[in-house]
């Protein structure tokens, strides 16, 4: 294999692109394609950062691949790329544009014989959060020709470009915190817990996010912003992001709070962070921060059940108006109003007004509600078991049945209710447990009428029927509930005699 000689050493702080392009022009004089196509090597694969692209390079000009892979931006597609040990998305380079620093193009090409062979595209201006060059403390420059060719980011083509932008003035800067964070994590160096603990690129988004909303407020839109405005966003942001996860939730806690005086949208309080989180275009995860952002919406704003954010439906809202939680949890708004009114939730003004715009704590509320949900009246536990009510009142006795308790709840009708989970508990209990049939068997008779023949209280019956003693029981078929029950006096008075483990004192009493 021919190698190229004079030997044109690769830099360290270049790109691969670069450092072919500088060989094309000292060998050729010319532009890169044109080189690397008589070397075989396609542009487009060089860009890409492929591997075997890089290593026919290093074997052509007979150089060590190593340095060179090392500072290689591979795409591993879906828009995906690798440098080093980071992998991040497209967004996180400047993609067709070539930035670069005038200041250090200048320096390259004084004294240069050849100066298209000393003029180096830096590995780091690849990165988008990189906008000051470290030497100089200039604002990089961003140049495009917009021609398919702007792949290569070949500065030798832009010498025009270049010359303008040596004639803007600027005013130095020093690098961003957030620009250093990036440098120095591409040299596997460690920074603040929270950063560090996702991929790059979602690292210094979140953090321009959140900048741009402290440094402009939640007005301005991610389009109407600069290169300079980024830069500047960066710099909000680090103080915010470097302290963790508390702090930023402190801070959208704040930004929420400052935003609520007549209960604002969520994104009237957080602006592009918002819009960012929120975009159906969203395409890439945009790490922790999401999370962040969506647990401060719901602590803080009135949401209904099911609402979309982010892509996700809210089950758990904290903050909800009584419309909203009447439908979702299929309740009348007007017993909601009164319960909530008993609870202390609303006030008597907001319940006469018969509103149910009034935004309350719907955690706090959801136990009382639950109660409300299942609640059924004494009244109607007669028609609902198939029972007397004398029946009923030993049902809750013996604990089967439970009285509402909440007292928050006592004071209204619903007070006078048993929860009616306990129920619906009572006839799957008797379904799952008593054959059907069609006739009761000769001798067996309701449970009234077995408390006079086996001389028991209905009371000890019912204790041995849900304790499994009795086993010769049965349902009627056309009957519901207990009307459908019928029972053996004789085993009943078996088991008196005899009394089985697990029944109440007081039935004992009953008993003896």
């Amino acid at each position: 294999m021919t190698t190229l000689f004079p030997m044109v050493p690769f830099v360290p702080n270049e790109t691969p692109l670069s450092w072919a392009a500088r060989q094309a022009a000292f060998h050729t004089r010319g532009r890169v394609m044109p080189f690397l196509t008589d070397l075989g090597i396609p542009l487009a694969e060089l860009a890409r950062g492929e591997g075997n692209a890089v290593v026919r390079l290093c074997r052509k000009a007979g150089y060590d691949p190593a340095p060179v892979l090392r500072n290689t931006i591979s795409a591993i597609g879906r828009r995906r790329y690798r440098l080093r040990e980071l992998e991040f998305a497209a967004e996180f380079t400047t993609g067709p544009v070539t930035r670069a620093c005038p200041v250090c193009l200048e320096e390259d090409r004084t004294g240069a014989r050849i100066p298209g062979a000393t003029i180096r595209h830096r590995l780091i201006w690849r990165l988008a959060p990189v906008r000051t060059c470290p030497l100089h403390g200039s604002p990089l420059r961003d140049l495009r020709s917009k021609r398919w060719d702007d792949i290569a980011h070949e500065l030798q083509a832009m010498t025009a470009m270049i010359a303008t932008e040596l004639k803007a003035p600027y005013h130095a800067r020093a690098v961003s915190p957030l620009q250093a964070y990036t440098m120095e994590r591409l040299d596997a160096q460690s920074g603040p817990a929270w950063l560090d603990g996702q991929d790059i690129d979602q690292a210094v988004r979140a953090t321009e996010m959140l900048g741009a909303l402290e440094a402009f407020g939640p007005e301005l839109k991610a389009s109407e912003m600069t290169e300079d405005m980024w830069d500047a966003a960066g710099r909000a942001g680090w103080p915010i992001v470097s302290q963790g996860a508390s702090a930023i939730r402190e801070y959208l806690m704040a930004r929420s709070s400052v935003s609520k005086r007549k209960r604002a949208a969520p994104r009237a309080a957080f602006g592009m962070l918002h819009a960012w989180l929120s975009s159906s275009r969203l395409s890439k995860d945009p790490g922790p921060i999401r999370a962040m952002v969506r647990d401060v919406i719901i602590e803080t704003t009135p949401l209904r059940k099911g609402h979309m954010l982010f892509g996700e439906p809210v089950m758990d809202p904290h903050l909800s108006s009584v419309a909203s939680i009447a439908k979702a949890e299929c309740l009348d708004a007007r017993t909601l109003r009164n319960v909530l009114k008993v609870a202390g939730m609303l006030n008597e003004e907001e319940v006469a007004h018969a509103s149910n715009r009034p935004v309350v704590d719907y955690t706090a509320a959801r136990d009382l509600i639950d109660i409300v949900k299942h609640a059924v009246p004494v009244s109607r536990l007669p028609d609902l078991l198939g029972a007397s009510r004398p029946l009923v009142a030993i049902l809750i006795e013996i604990g089967k049945l439970n009285r509402v308790q909440d007292h928050r709840a006592l004071e209204s009708k619903v007070g006078k209710a048993v929860d009616g989970l306990g129920v619906q508990s009572i006839l799957r209990f008797l379904e799952a447990n008593f054959p059907a049939i069609d006739e009761a068997p000769e001798g067996f008779v309701d449970l009234s009428k077995s408390a006079e023949k086996s001389r028991s209280r209905v009371k000890v019956i019912l204790e041995l029927i849900f304790l499994g003693h009795l086993k010769r029981v049965y349902r009627v078929r056309g009957e519901h509930g207990f009307a459908a029950v019928v029972v053996d006096p004789d085993e009943i008075k078996a088991l008196i005699a005899t009394p089985p483990p697990g029944l109440s004192e007081d039935s004992y009493f009953l008993m003896d």
